[in-house]
């Protein structure tokens, strides 16, 4: 790797890979460090992530941007898809000048997902590929990671700036985002495909295949998966009994909350309280 000593921790770059765990952790929540800031482009396919709790859709062509602390949790990702990234600390760039203007930075905490032109997708590829070429080189001195990594700063930060008039989300990506904006709304109390369907104003079966098409999953994955995640949540950190929590869930009973839990988990929801 590049010559970089102490400052190894600073930055850091990955090729591009098919393992989005690497980045997004599966089953539980983490926040990225602290100091750090990752620009993530995705290469090919699609992906469901979890940021701040809150569902995204990350389709090819997706420049994220995302700054420290944020909780990331994986949800799924097509057969195909394939990702870069790197990560920096603000104090490996301290040699240059202040690289985010407030305006940029309210922008990036506000919507991290920036859809690319073509143009900029082939510009971003470009830069990841020289930067990875040299950063994988152990007698490049790290002046010449910093000076690339600063010029890309700076066009991600023109992208951001310019967004107003960048490419818009295909139809079915808009359709499966506003799903799972219902979804985190609704999901404890509607569990048909045709109650978000009316919402959206499109029948029940685009729905499901757009879904399907745009995440790799099912209407019915996603649901289960978002009950689930609401019926653990309040397994852990509520008293509620498991009859108040079924209620809550829109069960008919706490016995059929404790097969669907079971299904999905292998244990009774007492057994999982228990052990959580």
């Amino acid at each position: 790797m590049c010559n970089l000593s102490d400052e190894s921790k600073q930055f850091e770059m990955t090729p591009p890979s098919s393992n989005l765990s690497s980045l997004f952790p599966t089953g539980r929540a983490v926040r990225n460090p602290l100091g750090k800031v990752y620009f993530v482009v995705i290469l090919k396919g699609k992906a469901m992530v979890r940021i701040d709790g809150k569902s995204m859709l990350l389709p090819e062509r997706t420049f994220l941007f995302l700054p420290p602390g944020h909780l990331l949790l994986r949800l799924s990702c097509t057969q195909d898809f394939l990702f870069q990234y790197l990560s920096f600390s603000f104090d490996f760039l301290s040699d240059f000048p202040l690289l985010l203007k407030a305006d940029i930075s309210n922008q990036v905490t506000n919507a991290p997902c920036l859809p690319m032109s073509p143009e900029d997708f082939s510009l971003i590829k470009m830069y990841y590929h020289f930067i990875y070429h040299r950063y994988s080189d152990a007698e490049c001195p790290s002046e010449v990671i910093k000076g690339m990594l600063f010029s890309l700063v700076l066009e991600v930060c023109r992208m951001y700036s310019g967004r107003n008039i960048s490419v818009e989300m295909s139809r079915q990506d808009k359709l499966v985002d506003g799903f799972f904006s219902l979804l985190h709304k609704y999901c404890t109390q509607e569990w048909m495909a045709a109650f978000y369907a009316s919402r959206l104003c499109i029948s029940d079966k685009y729905l499901m295949r757009s879904i399907k098409k745009q995440t790799g999953q099912t209407f019915h994955y996603w649901m289960a998966d978002f009950i689930l995640r609401e019926a653990k949540l309040m397994l852990r950190s509520t008293d509620l009994s498991v009859t108040e929590i079924a209620d809550k869930l829109s069960f008919p009973n706490s016995s059929s909350f404790a097969r669907f839990f079971r299904k999905y988990t292998g244990f009774s929801p007492v057994q999982f309280r228990n052990e959580a």
